[in-house]
């Protein structure tokens, strides 16, 4: 295993960590967490004519072709910021799913125009904050023709009011289905969450219709076709983590080497230097971890346990590293225009999204001891 980045790489991370400190410094994302808008419109444009909107979408479909080690240099970069909005929902796992599940239609109707930025997903799978089952789907689908009337919500949308269209999951009397429905519908309502949760949204229908050709999937399979799709996506967030981490270290390093007390850098104080380690060893577990995922997904190597492990301790490492983090800086981190504190808030929201990591270490399991192997 090689996890040596190549030279065409090692560019690739530099012009993205030019272009997150040019158009999300850090001075700045603190104040769009304030304003409770976090998605930018004209950084996502800016981001869809550099070709990182469907990076992985084949050619013929409009994307870059990237692999999926890429992708994962791309987002470790954007992590750091960390540069909130859409990126992962719209770039990377709804061109995913529509490219596994969509019709050929479908997806020359849908992907070309993502890829372009001209459509801007949102995904709304299971209706729970930390689980991730078909059981927890709430969002009811009512057959009517040869399509649905849509009642009831989608809990905990990320970017939904960024959004144009949102992939969805709901059920109906044929079982769980996946439709791509338009949010400029009447009867759709979008409504916040506060606080921690300010980028996440109910998306509420009230007798919302979706015709035939915006169900992307009818499959009694469907449920278990969406969760076998997104697996190779998880590692691409597993690396906004990992960026995220590394910047929180470095930034945590820093004060401990200019705060001063009692005539000393706190950087000399065991406790503080143990709050380091802690974190240290946090981000340094989900880094390796999601490096071996994403290059087993390169590689045509097994890949199932290897992805779910990274997402559950890159989900955990990114929620302890800023607790570790707060514990060094303390006062100072948790004011509302301070570099931790956008931090703070994306490591709770994302660490229940697409499963927390209970749900991914059950995962994993399941990966390694299949039922019936006999082990």
């Amino acid at each position: 295993m090689d996890l040596r980045f190549s030279e065409e790489q090692l560019m690739l991370q530099d012009v993205v960590a030019r272009f997150v400190h040019q158009k999300a410094p850090e001075t700045e994302v603190p104040r769009w967490f304030q304003s409770g808008v976090t998605h930018q419109p004209d950084l996502y444009r800016q981001a869809a004519d550099t070709g990182w909107i469907g990076m992985c979408v084949p050619e013929p479909l409009g994307g870059g072709g990237f692999a999926t080690m890429d992708a994962g240099i791309v987002f470790e970069q954007l992590g750091r910021s960390p540069v909130p909005g859409p990126l992962y929902t719209s770039a990377i796992l709804a061109p995913r799913l529509l490219g596994e599940l969509a019709s050929p239609d479908q997806q020359l109707r849908f992907i070309p125009a993502t890829c372009k930025g001209d459509l801007v997903w949102a995904v709304g799978l299971s209706d729970s904050s930390r689980r991730f089952t078909e059981n927890d789907i709430t969002l009811a689908a009512a057959e009517a023709g040869s399509g649905v009337v849509l009642t009831g919500k989608k809990r905990f949308v990320h970017d939904a009011l960024a959004a144009d269209m949102l992939l969805c999951s709901a059920r109906s009397a044929r079982g769980t289905i996946l439709l791509a429905v338009d949010l400029h519908l009447q009867g759709i309502r979008i409504a916040p969450h506060e606080g921690f949760l300010s980028s996440l949204y109910d998306v509420e229908f009230d007798q919302v219709e979706v015709g035939e050709n915006d169900i992307i999937s009818r499959s009694p399979s469907c449920w278990h076709d969406t969760e076998t799709a997104l697996e190779v996506t998880l590692p691409i967030l597993s690396a906004y983590k990992v960026g995220a981490c590394q910047r929180v270290f470095e930034m945590t390093v820093d004060y401990t080497n200019e705060r001063v007390v009692f005539g000393q850098p706190i950087g000399r104080f065991q406790r503080v230097q143990d709050h380091v380690v802690e974190l240290t060893n946090h981000m340094d577990a989900a880094r390796w971890l999601t490096y071996e995922a994403l290059w087993k997904v390169d590689s045509g190597r097994p890949y199932r346990a290897a992805v779910h492990e990274a997402k559950a301790v890159a989900s955990q490492s990114y929620y302890q590293v800023c607790n570790y983090a707060n514990m060094v800086f303390a006062g100072p981190g948790t004011s509302l225009d301070h570099p931790l504190v956008p931090h703070t808030v994306t490591s709770r929201n994302l660490y229940g999204f697409l499963g927390d990591p209970n749900y991914h270490k059950e995962k994993m399991m399941d990966a390694l001891f299949p039922v019936g192997s006999g082990t």
